[in-house]
């Protein structure tokens, strides 16, 4: 009896070990997958056009939804599908949808609160920018691209050149300081170097190309002012646009994103009141109803 329970304490010891061996594998496959899903999501990009993982996700969002007959107020629905059935990318149409409603922000910001940049156009495409490279790459992208073209003008200024040679030799000085800092980041983990494509530089070079000319037509503190506020409506567009929700809710719903749009406009486009940045500088001339 002795010797049975021996062998059978032996043996049983052996069988739990291996158990909990097994459950310890299993707890690290499950947590390598979380941490894997994790930083897919961190590194997605949806700005990528062959960005594989975007559009699964996109389409197996868009699979979900039953769209049924057409009865009017579906079509934007129908057409979104059969875009995607010919061969569009399903983050290519997010975005096409998400640029209006980054615009809308843009106006809502200037209009009501009274936040100024460089036009409707400028904050929208370094909003993309942003979204490609990430708001702390793209802040430093656009940093040295200004303190070359600025060093650039000064340096070429001294050299009497025609116009369109300095903007040459400008263009090609920014774009080796710009494969430096891409080398640079590449170790410091600040920027993902194999998502960044030519248009999110050329839409920096765009906006410091931008603030010199604003310099010289009107004054230092306007451009300094414009470029400021184009950066804040662009990392807010970004932000916008980075959100996973917001970009599945425009897919699966376009037509009311195109309805938002006209009317949120049209409200805007109507406003007649003062703005929130103005409040404290008329605050001495706008008068206040007293009870009698």
């Amino acid at each position: 009896m002795l010797l049975w329970v021996l062998v059978w304490g032996w043996g049983v010891r052996p069988m739990r070990a291996q158990e909990e061996v097994v459950g310890e594998e299993v707890g690290e496959t499950e947590t390598s997958e979380e941490v894997a899903a994790e930083d897919s999501e961190a590194d997605e990009n949806i700005t990528e056009t062959g960005s594989e993982e975007v559009i699964y996700r996109l389409e197996s969002v868009l699979e979900e939804q039953e769209v049924g007959d057409w009865n009017g107020f579906n079509g934007g629905r129908k057409l979104v599908r059969l875009a995607i059935d010919r061969g569009a990318p399903a983050n290519t149409i997010v975005l096409l949808l998400l640029l209006p409603l980054v615009a809308t922000l843009v106006s809502f910001l200037h209009y009501v609160f009274g936040l100024s940049g460089y036009g409707i156009f400028m904050p929208t495409m370094i909003a993309v920018a942003f979204l490609a490279t990430g708001v702390l790459g793209g802040l430093l992208l656009f940093a040295l691209i200004l303190v070359v073209s600025m060093l650039c003008r000064v340096f070429l200024k001294k050299l009497r050149l025609h116009f369109l040679t300095s903007r040459t030799l400008n263009l090609l000085f920014i774009s080796l300081a710009t494969f430096g800092l891409m080398m640079v980041t590449s170790y410091a983990d600040l920027m993902q170097v194999g998502q960044i494509s030519i248009f999110p530089v050329l839409f920096l070079i765009l906006l410091a190309e931008e603030f010199v000319r604003t310099q010289l037509l009107k004054s230092k503190n306007e451009a300094q002012k414009l470029m400021l506020g184009t950066l804040v409506l662009a990392i807010s567009g970004a932000a916008v646009m980075n959100i996973r929700r917001f970009q599945e809710m425009v897919l699966l719903n376009p037509d009311a994103v195109i309805l938002g749009v006209l009317v949120v406009n049209l409200l805007i486009g109507n406003y007649k009141g003062i703005r929130f940045s103005e409040i404290g500088r008329f605050r001495k001339a706008i008068r206040v109803k007293s009870d009698v």
